[in-house]
């Protein structure tokens, strides 16, 4: 069986993872996310195959103790992928003041929605100077309960708002403890972490400088660390490991090469990699190729998590807070057994 991601555990940080013909669209709300969300991608943007389904669970941004259930499933066709995500659990609202710093908004609209009427929405987008990115429609179905349809590739703002409103209608329950929680929610602060040069400060926080460091915002945590290639002073570990993993994702390396190291094999792999994006394939994961891959990362609510959009398969990553980095080891978790650390 193909391997499947499902999220990075251990000491792991990022700071930088049925069919129902004949249930109503209700009905499959409640018993599988991934069908209702398959059937509205077949009824607004048809072209999309099911890829990948997920359920987990994730740790709440506002209170010690509450967990946060996430389902999400991924669709490619037409050139693009695309993520349709909900979760539900004392998470912030999706509103400009509850974003992550840095956050770029491309618009603020509404999107109806059956069983609560217009609900206030944000499109937002990855991209930056290193290229484009992800586009992303998110909003709060109630307090507690977000979408996101997050799109790697060209899509209007009208294919995503018809796929918002495609979406059955969804009455899940919140507990008034939880939305007290989302209610009293302060917006979320920078570390500052990232403003470090990792160039120059790399493995500050690991051991044997073989970690990666990120904060805040997700899209800047690979464009700010040490440059890899084969040979250089970074070539094996951690990050060697991590960079290995997102090449799978995006079909360019095979999961049996993934061997933490930086090799030739690798070089291969990542210029293959740079020719899909139109980057110069020199085979060296230096600034534009380590900021465009960064650019492929999305939030699913929680400040632990973030997901690679790949164009095969997606890696949930956990992010442990206040630890900001990977390390000194990660174990990767998927359907098919665990990788030991590198």
């Amino acid at each position: 069986m193909r391997p499947r991601f499902g999220r990075c555990s251990a000491v792991v940080a990022m700071a930088v993872a049925a069919t129902v013909a004949a249930a109503s669209p209700a009905q499959a709300r409640q018993t599988d996310f991934a069908a209702a969300a398959r059937q509205a991608v077949a009824e607004t943007l048809p072209g999309h195959t099911l890829r990948e389904r997920d359920t987990r669970s994730a740790t709440s941004p506002l209170a010690a103790g509450e967990k946060v259930a996430v389902d999400t499933a991924t669709f490619t066709g037409e050139g693009r992928v695309l993520l349709v995500a909900r979760g539900v659990g004392a998470i912030r609202e999706v509103v400009r003041r509850q974003l992550q710093p840095g956050t770029r908004v491309l618009a603020e609209t509404t999107v109806p929605r059956p069983g609560v009427g217009s609900r206030k929405a944000l499109i937002t987008s990855t991209a930056d100077r290193w290229g484009p990115g992800l586009t992303v429609l998110s909003w709060s179905e109630r307090r507690g309960v977000n979408y996101q349809i997050a799109v790697r590739g060209a899509v209007s703002h009208d294919e995503l708002l018809r796929l918002a409103r495609a979406l059955p209608e969804d009455d899940t329950g919140v507990p008034e403890r939880v939305r007290s929680l989302v209610a009293r929610a302060e917006p979320p602060t920078d570390s500052g972490v990232d403003a470090v040069d990792k160039n120059a400060e790399f493995g500050t926080f690991g051991l044997s400088n073989k970690v990666v460091d990120g904060a805040g915002v997700a899209t800047d945590d690979f464009g700010n660390e040490a440059t890899l290639c084969n040979g250089c002073a970074y070539w094996s570990g951690n990050w060697a490991g991590l960079f290995q993993h997102l090449l799978y994702a995006d079909g360019k390396m095979s999961y049996s090469a993934i061997d933490c190291m930086f090799g030739s094999q690798t070089a291969s792999a990542t210029a293959a990699w740079q020719r899909m994006e139109g980057l110069s394939a020199d085979g060296i994961a230096g600034p534009d190729t380590r900021g465009r891959m960064d650019n492929y990362l999305t939030y699913t609510w929680t400040d632990d998590s973030v997901e690679y959009l790949g164009r095969v398969r997606s890696i949930t990553m956990v992010r442990v807070q206040n630890l900001y980095y990977y390390g000194p080891k990660i174990t990767y978790d998927y359907s098919g057994g665990t990788m030991p650390g590198c």
